[in-house]
């Protein structure tokens, strides 16, 4: 057991703001794996040869820290921002890479501007990378039951929207010379709210698709009619309902991150007993709300599953952290999955 290094590489990966610049962090993740750094930052190492191709999956941004970036080791887990999301999964990713001795091939993969444009990922498929399969790691602890942890098997994608309406301008004075944007996007915001959501079942489990109105601004000075509305559409879709909306005067896909299916049930069974195997319980299958970079490499054509050490509440939190001893199991089934597929 690495338990000693992984505590400390991760706090001192945490320790590495990476919420503006990631240049940083991708040097010391690289020095850990002895790999490479591609042109958008993205880094990547390799060992083995040969079928299978698997690939661990991490990034290496966060969101920003709400106040100090505070970073800690206190009882048994480790304190700062990007703890949980993803960075001591991450570094018990690189462990188990380093440690494992695959039948086939095993890469590192940790990309760039997961938490923004997802221009890691998608540089990475653009230019190829394509594995058999791939594990994303991230977190998958304690949906069903505290402390545990689960195999995420599918997520819902989410698109995001930008819906304008347009108007003409006239003094505010005289409103009935002019044509306000803003009521007519009332009518758009009407009906957008009366779309129904569609049901899918994946896995036994009836998962929507859901819309939701998240933003809305006007342009210009307080006293004119204004003559543009814009509102931001935050849409979650499911492999079978990509839900598209046509709205308003303008309507445009601001981002798109896929859903993810898992299809391969070798690949499902294959790291659930790797899971069984090293804490000795039978883990539970999962879809998470929340989307991740595996949409990506799933409609690439790549088997991808989600496997990581954060609990649902702990990403994006004031006081994020990870347990140590999740990153511990985390390891163990990283390098015994690893080892085991062919």
């Amino acid at each position: 057991m690495r338990t000693g290094e992984i505590i400390e590489d991760t706090r001192k990966l945490v320790e590495i703001p990476s919420w503006r610049d990631e240049a940083e962090a991708g040097e010391f993740v690289c020095d850990l794996v002895g790999g490479e750094i591609d042109e958008v930052g993205n880094v990547f190492a390799r060992k083995g040869s040969g079928s299978p191709e698997i690939a661990f999956i991490s990034h290496l941004d966060t969101v920003p820290p709400s106040g100090e970036h505070e970073v800690r080791v206190e009882g048994d887990r480790i304190y700062g921002r990007g703890a949980a999301d993803m960075k001591g999964t991450l570094v018990s990713m690189a462990k188990a890479f380093e440690d494992a001795e695959p039948q086939g091939t095993l890469v590192f993969a940790s990309f760039v501007g997961e938490e923004t444009n997802a221009k890691g990922v998608k540089h990475a498929v653009k230019n190829g990378f394509q594995p058999d399969y791939a594990v994303i790691g991230e977190g998958t602890v304690g949906y069903t039951e505290e402390g545990k942890i689960d195999v995420c098997v599918a997520h819902r994608g989410r698109r995001e929207y930008r819906v304008i309406t347009k108007g003409r301008p006239s003094h505010a004075s005289q409103p009935h010379l002019g044509e306000n944007a803003i009521y007519s996007m009332m009518d758009v915001l009407k009906e957008i709210k009366e779309l129904d959501d569609v049901k899918e079942e994946i896995f036994g489990e009836m998962v929507k698709s859901s819309s939701c109105v998240t933003q809305i601004e006007s342009m210009g000075a307080s006293n004119v009619v204004p003559d543009r509305c814009q509102i931001t559409v935050d849409v979650r879709t499911t492999p079978k309902n990509m839900f598209k909306i046509e709205v308003g005067d303008k309507v445009e896909v601001v981002s798109d991150v896929p859903p993810m299916i898992t299809e391969d049930e070798k690949l499902i069974q294959g790291l659930e007993k790797s899971i069984e195997f090293n804490t000795g319980y039978q883990p539970k299958r999962i879809i998470k709300p929340q989307t991740t970079d595996s949409g990506f490499l799933k409609e690439a054509g790549v088997e991808t599953i989600v496997l990581g050490g954060a609990e649902s509440k702990e990403p994006h939190s004031n006081n994020e952290s990870v347990s140590i001893d999740i990153l511990e199991d985390l390891y163990t089934i990283y390098k015994h999955f690893a080892n085991t597929q062919q």
